[in-house]
């Protein structure tokens, strides 16, 4: 007797394969259509919120950096070195979506060597959509002529008196030498301590007439020069003018001073 085993296939077999090909070949309904579209509709639309915030938040550097460059290039003419502080805290934040820029000028409201006001536009494409007013505090550094030592009234500033250093100037701006070749013909005005710098209030040029010299008199008229001798009655450094007494007639003249111990009579 010959046994007969028959394959018999299992519910679970048969309806596990159908249960798959038939998920594979339903159609889409419309209700999971729209499922779908919202999906997208919500996908693009994060992305159109996370783009619009990047494009209008300005970091606090960057704005920092805008105003530094537009301060340097205007007062690069007064000094090479500035530090530029803004009085503004935080990132900028502008309404709207799309990318911006910043644009700086100059406020109207009156400025000091020490602080400008300003005005930060935010602009989208050729639009302004927002303005800031903010103060920009400025300090400038330069090379400084300052005094190696006590230099007393009347001392010729040679170059074992005088150093060149780098120095804040902000408060002397206009008023300080920058090279020692400037003071060549100098004096001390008045005393000047240690470490101080070297203003122009001062100094001033070293006379070359002192008060009763005698001195050389040229007085030319057209082509023809004369020349005699006589008493300074003050001191003074080339291109001043003083008073001076022709020794022979006893005549006082008025006189430029032209080199040492020479004078020129003004008419």
């Amino acid at each position: 007797m010959t046994a007969q085993t028959d394959m018999i296939s299992t519910p679970w077999q048969s309806g596990g394969s159908t249960m798959s090909q038939d998920r594979r070949e339903a159609p889409l309904t419309n209700g999971r259509v729209l499922f779908y579209i919202g999906l997208m509709i919500v996908w693009v639309f994060c992305l159109m919120v996370g783009e619009g915030r990047a494009d209008v938040i300005l970091s606090e550097v960057e704005v920092h950096a805008a105003v530094t460059e537009y301060v340097q290039n205007r007062l690069s003419e007064v000094s090479d070195e500035i530090e530029v502080t803004i009085r503004h805290q935080g990132n900028l934040v502008v309404d709207g979506v799309g990318a911006v820029s910043l644009r700086i000028r100059q406020d109207r409201l009156p400025s000091m060597a020490r602080s400008i006001p300003l005005v930060i536009e935010v602009m989208r494409g050729p639009v302004m959509v927002r303005e800031y007013h903010i103060m920009a505090d400025v300090r400038y550094f330069d090379d400084v002529v300052v005094a190696a030592r006590s230099i007393m009234t009347g001392e010729s500033l040679s170059a074992d008196a005088v150093l060149v250093e780098r120095r804040d100037v902000t408060m002397i701006l206009g008023k300080y030498f920058t090279k020692l070749e400037q003071l060549e013909g100098m004096q001390a005005r008045m005393r000047i301590g240690f470490g101080r710098p070297v203003s122009t209030q001062f100094i001033e040029q070293r006379p070359l007439v002192e008060r009763g010299d005698m001195v050389r008199i040229e007085a030319k008229v057209g082509g023809i020069v004369a020349v005699t001798t006589g008493l300074a009655k003050d001191k003074g450094a080339r291109g001043d003018h003083i008073m001076v007494m022709n020794t022979t007639s006893r005549e006082k003249l008025m006189a430029e001073v032209i080199g040492a111990g020479k004078v020129r009579v003004i008419f």
